[in-house]
Parts: structure tokens; sequence; C-alpha cells
């Protein structure tokens, strides 16, 4: 499998830069691409639909239309990937990607390097025999992707991605831009001699790496079900149910259900757990088929100043992710990954105009131990900054913040009681509020920080744990907001603002807070140089 990782003889890059400072076209190929991306978007973006679907085939479907509903679709598809593949030019020059699109409304986009966040190698299955890929190029703040090349072969991308990251040292650029104002008669021989006399081969450093196993497990405690409820919710509603109990097997097993509770109501509460634990592990098939797909074999490196991540079995991705653009770390460890004594690291880009779950799209360390913590961080100083690991224990805040919510949830069950007496709808109400009562407990007990001599570490959760370390370097405002109440007791709530959105420690001591300001501010007029 070829991967544009490996560095290109001096002569090729000088002619592959002076060939892409011109205006170049994709390969004819890219109208796969196209094609294959536009279909994606589509049924991405309609998984809404499919009850609607379900209850249309249930009461019966016209296969002659859908047969031309599907050439139809297959044909506008057709159409549109041509347009794109006959009017997408692009090219490079020392500063900039420009690329210009459209056809009744041209658009051109200017690109500057150093705006470039992420930069992505996808190597889908229909690209692979012809050893093509696509580059995805994501800027600081855009909504969306900012261009694709499509189609490139491996020697192109490497050359394009290492210019967009700007990769080589000072050096290595010099010495080619000094070879391209030479007498282009030279030989390649000699255009390469005077490269190597001058350039050193990037060091590559091994940040870490997963198996097989620890993907598997990675699918399995990263599992959500919510989706599910959006999908399966209308479709249950359209399925008979007295149809499903005749099937023997369903039979079958109620009757092992039933011989095994009798009447014995903790015994039927087991079964109802075991129960759910089946269907859990039956849907997480779905969660670990898509990590193993998506991820394996996962492999992460340092190169230079820039994190790359591969990995990926049908459809190959390598992600390059300049350091200097990831904002904070974030230590996410679910339920279930409590129980394995793993995390999975986050590190948090510029977010843009993007919904929430656009945030997926940030790179991430799959099942990482506690002990290897320390590792990775060691390999990686400028995220970690003196830091080589989670800290153990942390500064909790106010317990005013639990009183002020705890018991508003019990405003509506008195309320009730006293119109309506005790019945058994008010003592549900009443137990439903101690219900929520405890889970804001819990979230209390969660709430925590640290501060370092370089960063804040922010602790949060309800069953699972969070740890946020946000460097002092990367704040780019501060907000400290009190109550009259608030300010008597001498606490106060906190934001801090960065490229990647807000984060607040609510209820801190408010020495503290001026303490965590006064250390962002003064990071930040000295050194502005990490603000996006």
């Amino acid at each position: 499998m070829t991967e544009p990782n490996d560095p290109l003889s001096p002569s090729k890059q000088v002619d592959a830069k002076k060939r892409f400072s011109q205006w170049q076209s994709l390969s004819p190929w890219s109208m796969l691409s196209f094609s294959f991306g536009t279909a994606k978007a589509i049924l991405t973006n309609g998984y809404a639909l499919i009850p609607i679907f379900f209850a249309g085939w249930q009461n019966g479907f016209n296969l002659q239309l859908g047969i031309i509903a599907a050439l139809i679709m297959m044909t506008l598809l057709s159409i549109f990937a041509f347009i794109q593949w006959r009017k997408y030019r692009f090219k490079l020059n020392t500063q900039q990607l420009n690329i210009k699109r459209g056809l009744l409304f041209t658009r051109k986009d200017e690109i500057p390097f150093n705006k470039i966040q992420n930069i992505r190698f996808e190597q889908p299955f229909y690209f692979k025999p012809l050893k093509l890929g696509t580059l995805v190029i994501e800027t600081a703040g855009s909504k969306d992707d900012e261009a694709h090349l499509a189609a490139l072969n491996a020697d192109d991308a490497a050359l394009i991605k290492q210019q967009l990251l700007q990769l080589s040292p000072d050096a290595n650029e010099s010495a080619l831009n000094q070879i391209l104002s030479t007498n282009q008669s030279a030989d390649d021989s000699e255009v390469e001699g005077q490269a190597k006399s001058k350039t050193n081969s990037p060091s590559i450093t091994l940040i870490f790496k997963r198996d097989l196993k620890q993907l598997v497990q990675f699918g399995f405690y990263q599992n959500n079900l919510i989706w599910l409820a959006v999908i399966a919710g209308p479709i249950l509603g359209q399925v008979n149910w007295e149809d499903i109990a005749e099937i023997p097997v369903i039979q079958q097993i109620w009757t092992m259900i039933v011989s095994f509770s009798g009447e014995s109501i903790a015994l039927q509460v087991a079964s109802g757990a075991l129960l759910f634990i089946f269907i859990y592990c039956l849907f997480s098939l779905i969660s670990i088929l898509a990590a193993v797909l998506k991820y394996y074999p996962y492999r992460l490196e340092k190169r230079q100043q820039t994190l790359q991540r591969s990995g990926g079995v049908i459809s190959h991705q390598q992600d390059a992710l300049a350091i200097k653009r990831v904002q904070l770390l974030h230590f996410c460890q679910p339920v279930l990954a409590r129980l394995f004594g793993v995390w999975t690291l986050y590190l948090k880009q510029v977010k843009g105009q993007e919904i929430e779950q656009k945030t997926a799209q940030h790179m991430l360390l799959p099942t990482v131990k506690t002990a290897e913590i320390a590792s990775i961080l060691n390999k990686i100083p400028e995220l970690s900054v003196g830091s080589y690991g989670i800290p153990k224990k942390y500064q909790s805040i106010a317990l005013a913040w639990f009183t002020r919510r705890g018991f508003i949830a019990f405003l509506p069950a008195i309320l009730l009681t006293v119109i309506e007496g005790v019945t058994v709808i008010t003592s549900a109400i009443w137990f439903a509020a101690l219900i929520i009562m405890g889970l804001t407990f819990l979230r209390y007990k969660q709430w925590g920080y640290v501060i370092e001599a370089d960063a804040v570490w922010q602790h949060t959760g309800l069953f699972s744990r969070n740890w946020k370390r946000i460097p002092f370097s990367k704040v780019q405002h501060v907000s400290i907001t009190q109550t009259k109440g608030q300010k008597s007791k001498g606490y106060a709530y906190l934001t801090l603002g960065l490229a990647s959105g807000s984060l607040t420690l609510p209820y801190i001591n408010q020495q503290d807070a001026h303490l965590i300001a006064e250390k962002s501010m003064l990071r930040t007029k000295l050194d502005s140089s990490n603000w996006i």
C-alpha cells in the first residue's frame, strides 16, 4: 500500500514544485471521489428518513419506480461529478494554496499555509488498485473541509502535503529554491547532489500504536445506543409484535426467562439486566466493526512539528495535524472504559462554526492505558509543557453549587403534594426528584480543577470521567462573574475562551479564579504566537 510518507528525491521535488506553481486539473479518476462523496453525504444526512422508507416498504414497494429513481439518481451524480472535475483547478505558491471551481458562478479560494489545521490523506477502496489518494485540507475556523484534492498519486500527495504543512526545515527550503534558480539544463544527478549536501531527512518518532485487540476494546466501550433510539423508535412502531411472539426461538427464550425468574422480583430484574447486556453486546458489534475498519492498524507518529495518524482497512487514511493547532488535551473515560482502566485521548483543535457532532473529527488516541500517558506526553513536549500524567486528585468546587441545584427538583413535588395530597402520582414524582438530586450530587462530586505552572486541569463527569488540560498560552479571553452571594462567600464563575470553545469552572475560590486569569493573560501578553 503506497502512502505519501517517503521523502521525494530533490530532483522530483523541483519538477513537481514548478508544475504545481501553475493551474492544475485533477485526474479524471477524481469523478469517482466526487460521486461517492456526494452519495455518502446524502446517505449520512438522510438517516432520519429510514423510518419513512421502512414504513413505505411495509405498505408496498413499486420495484419499477424504485429502479427508475435509482437510475435518475446515478445519472445526476455522474453529471455533477463530471462538472466538478472539469471546473476544478488548483495551484501552489510559496505562501498559499489557490483553488477555483464552479460552473455558473466561479468560486476562488486562497488558503494560506499558516491557516491550515489538518491534512488528511484518504485512500478509498476504489483508489487502492490505482495507487491514488485524496488530500482533504481543513483550515482553522472553517465550517466544512476547505478543499479536496482527489485522485492524486502518492508522490504528488507527498510533495503537496509537505508544502502545505511546511514540513521542510529552512535549510531544505532554501536549498530547493537555490536549485530552482540555477541553470535548469543541469542533469538530475547534479541537482540531487546539491540538495543532499544541504538537507537532512525529517526525523520520525513513533508516539503510539494500537493492535486489533485494543481497537476491538475501543469499539466496545465507545458504543453508543442513542442513534439506535432515534432510528429504532419509529421502526419498532411498525413491527407486528404478535407475529414475533409466535416465533419458536422467541417463545423458548421467554420460557427460559420465566422458568429462571419465577415470581421473584429480584430474579426478574436480573433477567432484564442480562437481556439488556446481551442487546448492548449485540449492537457493540457495529461499533467494534466501525473502529477496526477506520483505525486498524492504528499508528501515530511525530514528524517535525506535525502529528501523523495512519490506519484504515477498506479506506486508508493518514491525518497530518500541526502540533501548534492543538488547543487542549481531553482525556475521556466512559463507564465501561473505567472497568478496563483505559482512556480515549482527544487532541482538541480549533473549532469553527460546525455543530457539536463535528468535533468527532478531532484526532484521537484510542484505548490509552493510564501507565502509557506519561510516555505519550513525554514524546510530545509541545503539548505537555512539563506535565507528564493526569493529576491524582483535584480541588472540588464549592458545595453551594449543589445546594442551589440539588433541591430544585423537589419544588414540583412539594407543590403537587400540597394541591393533590399524597397519591401514587405524587409519590412517583418525589421518587424521581430524589433520583435527580442524587445524580446532581454525583455530578457535583466530579467537578474540580488543578492549577499547574503552565496549565489548568478541569475534571468533570457523572458516571464517566473527563480530564481537560488547558494551557495558559492557548487562552484567548477570560471571564470572571460573581453574584452578590458568591462575592460575599468568596466564590466565582471562571470562563476560559479558547479557539476550540469555552470551558467553565463554576463556584471556585475567587483567589484561584484571579490567579488563573492572571497566568493566562500574562502568557498571552508575553507570547501571542499560539493564537489562531
